[in-house]
């Protein structure tokens, strides 16, 4: 659901507490990025964003380089209960699985990593206007962006992508792993950056989540506590550390 805050219109991300963080929501037709290791969330918090607009009546987009659509559905039913079959049975969401032969856009030692980027943003291009939902996510661009050796082919790709869906009017939520190292391209033609983290404190697992950037946009300069539940993803106003 887009409401304005200020002079810009904002998407609601459907996360408690988040919004509230950066001023109301993130920018209409703007990609964020929510970065951190396994385990920390990335995609509870993305599939939440999506789910709430579904709820809203707004037309979403998933797309998963990295696990299959099938695994996706599963976690999100058994886990939360977000039937995101039914909705795509009823024609408000699309999930497109690039692991799908059918797409032929398989990644192997074969083919240049330069190529496949660049026929994966004409993917999202074709499917973006096709569907033309309101919400994207797209899980994981790591293991794409990770066989990309020279920085500037890394930058330019990476921008390449990004304006492609800004060109496409659709409010996306982009998840970014920490393992390889490719974060900070990713991170840094954002619009937004969204940090996630699992830390040991004293004898508990604590996750926290903060706003390292957003453009145009006040955000709070404090790391907060991010709760999991099986109703999904909330974030607490307090701070994980004593």
């Amino acid at each position: 659901m887009a409401e304005k805050s200020g002079k810009f219109n904002r998407t609601r991300s459907g996360i408690p507490g988040f919004d509230e963080l950066i001023d109301g929501g993130f920018h209409v037709g703007t990609v964020n990025t929510v970065t951190g290791s396994s385990g920390t969330g990335k995609t509870v918090f993305a599939s939440q964003f999506i789910y709430y607009g579904l709820k809203m009546g707004e037309r979403g987009m998933i797309i998963t380089p990295s696990e299959s659509a099938e695994y996706l559905r599963r976690e999100m039913m058994s886990s939360f209960g977000w039937d995101f079959s039914a909705m795509e049975r009823d024609g408000r969401l699309s999930i497109v699985d690039v692991t799908d032969p059918i797409l032929r856009l398989q990644k192997s030692i074969d083919v240049d990593p330069i190529d496949f980027l660049i026929n994966f943003r004409k993917l999202v291009e074709r499917k973006l206007a096709d569907f033309k939902p309101v919400r994207l996510f797209i899980d994981d661009l790591t293991a794409f962006f990770m066989a990309v050796e020279k920085p500037f082919q890394l930058r330019s790709l990476t921008d390449d992508l990004f304006g492609t869906i800004r060109s496409s009017g659709t409010t996306s939520v982009v998840t970014i792993g920490t393992a390889f190292g490719t974060n900070q391209f990713l991170e840094y033609g954002a619009d937004s950056a969204t940090i996630l983290s699992r830390d040991r404190i004293g004898n508990n697992l604590i996750r926290s989540i903060y706003i390292m950037k957003m453009r145009g946009s006040k955000i709070a300069n404090s790391i907060r506590v991010l709760d999991i539940s099986d109703e999904g993803m909330s974030v607490s106003s307090l701070s994980p550390y004593p």
